[in-house]
């Protein structure tokens, strides 16, 4: 077993965690963007694939902003005496980063000027360019806002340790632009990855499956996980494309694509225990405001449930800029229905919501990221 802290993306806090929770199992929430976890070798390594982790520290310390205030000289003697016990003998190099606000006196620059110069010995050697390891001191204040409503709290706390070769650093993805087969309504890679990332909570997936493949965005992220891919839609234009852009992606995942209804998937694929179903399913002009699309989802969920138990399904929902204010209320129209009533339709169909927060997608729509588990 090991522990690491992660820094996560600033885009979204709250989704940040619900990631880490997905992919870890449990977390301690240090800061709305810092996490601690204890687990696996085999489980930590699951952050490579992570959508809105920035990076992984180990061997960590940390002061939280309580009492007097904390000078650079006094936080860098700090670091420096960690240092005598955790940093490995050869070169090194002190990056400071700030989160928020930061902590209140303390520049990042100074602090890595006064940390290296006191831990620089023989055995430890500053550069700057390519150092065998790396201190990283996160300086972490209250959040400046991100645009999504977020419950956790944060205080002033200061976290150093060694940067972590378990995480790739942040995740970037591909330009859908890059892709042969390109339609402007293509997701969002870094949303496609952090739904990929969601349904993963619990045991890893059979399959992924997306029964609304669109130009494949989904179906990339999987593949490139490792995950073999179930893709299909209605328009075979878009199943065609689909597998154009998969061939190009060159994932590792095996991948079959069909063009086929939403509402019978579990006839075309048959039964197969412990996939996730992860989609961006279609929806009408007016959005949230409309049912427009919703029996298409509803069938869409009925039918992937008789693909077998056990999964897992990921999806969003369209809905109104409200659900960025505060907790989701049994009030907010989602897809036309109150979420409460939407909900029961949900679990209706054999599925329980277990997650749901929203994303901003411009000023008069945002859309509701939502999981869900079989219905007891």
């Amino acid at each position: 077993m090991r522990s690491l802290v992660l820094i996560g993306s600033g885009w979204h806090p709250p989704l940040f965690r619900a990631e880490a929770r997905a992919l870890l199992g449990p977390i301690e929430t240090l800061h709305p963007r810092i996490v601690f976890v204890t687990q696996s070798d085999e489980v930590l390594s699951r952050i490579r694939g992570a959508s809105l982790m920035d990076e992984a520290l180990h061997s960590t310390s940390r002061l939280w902003g309580h009492g007097e205030r904390l000078t650079a000289e006094e936080l860098a003697t700090h670091i420096s005496q960690w240092a005598d016990d955790f940093l490995p003998g050869g070169t090194f190099s002190v990056r400071a980063r700030r989160i928020g606000t930061g902590v209140d006196g303390i520049s990042r620059r100074h602090v890595e000027t006064e940390a290296g110069a006191l831990i620089a010995s023989d055995s430890h050697k500053v550069d700057l360019e390519s150092p065998q390891n790396e201190v990283i001191v996160v300086l972490a204040g209250p959040e400046e806002s991100s645009g999504h409503w977020d419950d956790a709290q944060s205080g002033q706390l200061v976290i150093w340790g060694l940067r972590d070769r378990v995480s790739g650093g942040k995740y970037n993805g591909t330009s859908p632009t890059d892709r042969p087969f390109f339609k402007p309504v293509t997701l969002d890679p870094r949303l496609a990855r952090l739904m990929v990332s969601l349904s993963r909570s619990g045991s890893e997936p059979t399959a992924v499956v997306d029964p609304f493949c669109g130009t494949g965005g989904i179906a990339i992220e999987a593949s490139m996980l490792g995950f073999d891919v179930l893709a299909s839609d209605l328009d075979p234009v878009m199943s065609s494309g689909t597998l154009t852009n998969l061939e190009w992606a060159d994932g590792s995942g095996e991948f079959r694509v069909e063009t086929h209804s939403a509402g019978s998937i579990h006839e075309l694929w048959g039964t197969k225990e412990g996939c996730s179903f992860v989609f961006d399913p279609p929806y009408g002009r007016n959005a949230w405001t409309s049912e427009d699309g919703l029996e298409i989802l509803l069938g869409a969920l009925s039918s992937a449930l008789s693909m077998g138990q056990g999964g897992t399904v990921c999806t969003m929902l369209p809905t109104s800029t409200d659900a960025l204010d505060g907790p989701i209320s049994e009030g907010l129209r989602v897809f036309g229905r109150e979420w409460g009533e939407l909900k029961q339709s949900i679990r209706e169909t054999g599925w329980e919501v277990s997650l749901c927060l929203p994303v901003r997608v411009h000023k008069s729509l945002s859309r509701l990221v939502v999981v869900c588990h079989p219905a007891d």
